[in-house]
């Protein structure tokens, strides 16, 4: 019903924003990652889901059109509602998730608060082969799998290889995630 929204920022919290269109202002849930990268004032475009329930009507708002893909995908697992599904793209960038449907990874899942073994285990039977490859889905498993054979967590490091430019190349890419992670680690 409402596919996407154009205005003006005019309230931003860390998973919500305001969004002025015309003059009405439209509350809009979106990833904390996404919200993070946004300001007020700033005049943005977002792709919508309205989701209406008995007591509520909903919006959430994402970056692009794959990631509404993927919330409804992930909507329509038994168990999984919208705030969860949000939850699941909060902890799990799009491309990520991709990755983890594709090859089976309950553990990319799990890492997800209020995603359990058995929810684990049911996105990946009920989302298998729903979802294409993602562009960097090679790349990121072996820059992933070389960060765990030096010893680090897994959960952090595929959040770390989400936050990074996915068109360098493989030896960049690792390159990069190693330095960001020996930061964090001096830093702690």
């Amino acid at each position: 019903m409402i596919s996407s929204l154009q205005g003006s920022i005019s309230h931003l919290g860390v998973d919500r924003v305001t969004l002025v269109v015309g003059g009405v202002g439209f509350s809009i849930q979106l990833t904390s990652r996404h919200a993070a990268k946004l300001a007020v004032g700033q005049e943005i475009l977002l792709q919508t889901k309205l989701v209406v329930r008995e007591d509520d009507l909903s919006l959430f708002g994402f970056q692009d059109q794959e990631e509404g893909s993927l919330f409804d995908l992930l909507c329509g697992v038994n168990g999984i509602g919208p705030k969860l599904a949000m939850t699941a793209l909060s902890g799990l960038p799009a491309e990520l998730m991709v990755n983890a449907i594709n090859a089976q990874d309950e553990s990319a899942f799990r890492a997800v608060p209020g995603i359990g073994p058995k929810t684990a285990k049911l996105v990946l039977i009920t989302l298998s082969g729903k979802v294409g490859l993602s562009r960097g889905t090679r790349l990121n498993e072996n820059v992933l799998q070389a960060m765990l054979q030096l010893g680090a967590d897994e959960v952090s490091s595929r959040q770390l290889l989400a936050s990074l430019d996915q068109s360098l190349s493989e030896s960049e890419l690792l390159k990069q995630a190693l330095s960001k992670l020996g930061r964090s680690k001096l830093g702690s």
